[in-house]
């Protein structure tokens, strides 16, 4: 919003998308990277317009909030496969030991 405010732009906050919250760990799991992909998707189009349009500021500023969001999906595909190959029981147990250290 700072960035918009600094372009003497007019942040629209309440066009944000849909949230969508799943039911159980799988649903979770794939909800939450359906949004980062959307997410990667919107932050490439929006660096492609700042760059035609000669705006590096915004450009560099989006840069660095895109690869936080690609280390997102990657950590979000690695969950996902691990639930798939460990089973619901195994991967939570593992998720467990994770957070406690």
């Amino acid at each position: 919003m700072e960035r918009i405010l600094f372009l003497e732009g007019f942040p629209e906050v309440s066009r944000i998308g849909e949230t969508k919250i799943g039911r159980n760990v799988e649903e979770i799991l794939f909800k939450d990277y359906e949004g980062e992909v959307q997410a990667v998707k919107g932050y490439n189009e929006t660096m492609n317009l700042a760059q035609r349009l000669g705006d590096n500021g915004t450009r560099e500023m989006i840069a660095e909030i895109l690869k936080d969001e690609e280390a997102h999906v990657d950590w979000l595909e690695t969950q996902r496969e691990l639930l798939s190959r460990m089973g619901l029981p195994a991967y939570l147990q593992y998720l467990a030991g994770e957070f406690s250290e």
